[in-house]
């Protein structure tokens, strides 16, 4: 069995280097970072957990709870996070919660939360009071689109902003018939859901319309996904008012949007022009390439990984929890353009 002082003569450097790279130590530097790493993929170096649990209190591993590893986003996230991890010397282990709060609760109590030192919660339906108490003792960091009030720590998104800049954008080129695509309670499953985020994105581009009298928003209820898109929007082609805008509250749903509208024989932009929410890398190959609101999913994924090794090593009873918000930036493609 490789031992440390394997990795480490490898590596040339000293036991306790190698120790403080595999346990994310922010001391260490890169180039020591990068050798020790190497060492270890080379020479197949196993951690004990068990082992390593017992001595120090702490296994090196997180853990990050998403709804659905199918999405586009929550994907890309759950990878931008894991290679953030990694780069600390941490392992991350991934689960889907498939937006139940019962689930959500379960992976902070009992043996769920025994075998990680903290956890990177994407929530979209627990109530900050229940997971409050279920976080003493368990570092947590919430990726949570609408809680306001709570003492963790939560990443939110710019959504109000956000979207009511991509109502300007859209209807800056024009557009007076709009459709927001994703404006209501989803359903995964049997499990009603709120799509994270709906309020303020709803709002977002209510705002937008301040800017532009005369322009009508046409809500399109459907889940939080590419097909639900598709055929939420095409009922509305089929039945409803001629549209020359789409904004969806998420990329996602704009892809299935793109696709209703190719069904339909309308050419994008020049009949319908299209906006999504996030900044997926899958927008930037669609056809016509999608325009979006980013919100930097890879710097959202490393702040939320950094927040996490911190409160670990400091109890929000000896610091409160601290709100981070991204900036965004809206890019047009060929989409809207």
């Amino acid at each position: 069995m490789t031992t440390l002082a394997d990795v480490a003569r490898e590596a040339g450097v000293s036991v306790m280097s190698v120790s403080n790279v595999l346990r994310g130590k922010p001391t260490v530097s890169d180039s020591i970072r990068e050798r020790v790493l190497a060492a270890a993929d080379k020479l197949d170096y196993r951690v004990n957990i068990a082992a390593k649990s017992l001595r120090s209190g702490r296994t090196g591993v997180i853990g990050l709870a998403v709804p659905r590893l199918e999405m586009p986003f929550h994907a890309q996230f759950a990878a931008e996070a894991t290679s953030a991890a990694e780069a600390r010397g941490v392992q991350v282990m991934v689960q889907q919660t498939h937006s139940r709060p019962e689930t959500e609760l379960s992976l902070l109590r009992g043996a769920a939360a025994s075998l990680v030192d903290g956890t990177i919660l994407c929530t979209v339906s627990s109530d900050p009071a229940d997971l409050e108490p279920a976080s003493k003792g368990h570092a947590l960091i919430l990726f949570d689109e609408q809680i306001e009030n709570t003492t963790l720590d939560v990443i939110s998104c710019p959504n109000h902003e956000g979207s009511r800049d991509a109502g300007r954008h859209l209807m800056s080129k024009g557009c007076r018939t709009i459709a927001a695509v994703g404006t209501s309670l989803a359903t995964v499953g049997h499990s009603p859901i709120p799509g994270g985020g709906i309020d303020h994105r709803w709002a977002g581009i209510n705002a937008a319309l301040e800017d532009f009298p005369g322009t009508r928003l046409i809500p399109v209820p459907c889940a939080w996904d590419s097909e639900a898109a598709r055929r939420a929007l095409s009922a509305v082609l089929a039945t409803g008012p001629s549209i020359d805008g789409v904004f969806a509250m998420t990329d996602s749903m704009a892809l299935g949007a793109l696709r209703a509208l190719a069904d339909h024989g309308l050419r994008v932009p020049q009949d319908v022009r299209v906006i999504g929410f996030d900044g997926i890398a899958e927008g930037a190959w669609s056809t016509p390439s999608l325009s979006t609101v980013s919100i930097g999913i890879p710097q959202i994924a490393h702040t939320a990984v950094e927040m996490l090794l911190h409160r670990m090593g400091t109890p929000l009873d000896q610091e409160p929890g601290h709100r981070f918000t991204p900036s965004y930036t809206l890019i047009e493609r060929e989409s809207s353009r």
